[in-house]
């Protein structure tokens, strides 16, 4: 009998460990209206407008905050950052290490 053989009669098993970390486990969903102003700050700003003309288009419009107040150019500006922070964390991939590999022969 050859070494081969007396190594295939073995079965094998293998234990291993894996480690997820994702900032995608935690999503945090917009409601329509926040969506609307997130989309609508974000299309109005590619557009050249700055933060208080934009302000003024929603006033001007009738349309609050999620806290039912009038836009301000700081309200504005801060709609656009943690949006755009938002979407940085959704469409990040995940990180995935395996830590430790374990052949087991029975």
């Amino acid at each position: 009998m050859s070494e081969r053989d007396e190594f295939d009669s073995f079965q094998y098993f293998l234990e291993f460990t894996v480690t997820v970390s994702s900032s995608n486990l935690n999503n945090y969903f917009y409601s329509e209206h926040q969506q609307y102003l997130y989309d609508t700050i974000k299309e109005l700003h590619e557009k050249g407008l700055g933060y208080r003309k934009i302000s003024n288009w929603f006033n001007e419009r009738d349309i609050k905050t999620p806290r039912g107040s009038e836009f301000k150019g700081n309200y504005v500006f801060s709609i656009l950052k943690k949006g755009r922070i938002r979407e940085e964390r959704l469409n990040r991939e995940s990180e995935w290490n395996i830590h430790s590999v374990k052949i087991v022969f029975c």
